[in-house]
Parts: C-alpha cells; structure tokens; sequence
C-alpha cells in the first residue's frame, strides 16, 4: 500500500502567497510593482472567502493601493493612529489602546 502525503489545505496556500506578496509589495522599490502585487493579494483572500490578515491590511492605502513606506507620514494623536499616504495624501485612522 502506497502512503501519499496529504497536501495542505488550500486556505493555507492562500495565506502563504498573500504574506509573501505583501512583504515582497514592501521591499520593492517601484511603486507600480508594489501596487500590483497588493491587489493580487487582495484577489487571492476574496477568491478563497478570507479576509486579509490585519498587519497586511494596514500595511497600504485603500485609496490608491500604494504600500506605505519610509516617507508616509504617521502621527499619534488622542488615542488614533494617523497615516498619511505619500502617493495619494489620504489620511488613515487606526485606533489604539494606550
């Protein structure tokens, strides 16, 4: 008798290639490359009925897809996170405990 290997689930192919394509989003230094690769992403996690994992969804604008990078503006203030995207100046409002 003949033991096969049992593949991994499919959800959790999904989740490596998302984290792989959002770290690779961050490192590259195109931003059109950057934009590309977080849209797949979010293909991927819709196509499998998964949301995003939440230091991938924070981690680029909803406006305009560009991952936040050196140059994006973050301010504390009154219990919020404020992020400043440098492709779109859109202003993203996270909340946080102190």
């Amino acid at each position: 008798m003949v033991h096969r290997r049992k593949a991994p689930p499919p959800k959790d192919i999904a989740m490596e290639r998302i984290l792989k394509l959002s770290s690779i989003a961050r490192e590259t230094s195109e931003p059109e490359l950057g934009k590309r690769y977080m849209k797949l992403a979010e293909i991927i996690a819709k196509r499998m009925d998964m949301p995003l994992p939440i230091d991938v969804k924070r981690s680029y604008c909803k406006k305009c897809g560009h991952p936040y990078g050196k140059l994006s503006k973050v301010r504390i203030k009154k219990g919020l996170c404020i992020i400043t995207c440098n492709n779109c100046g859109d202003l993203r409002r996270i909340p946080y405990r102190n």
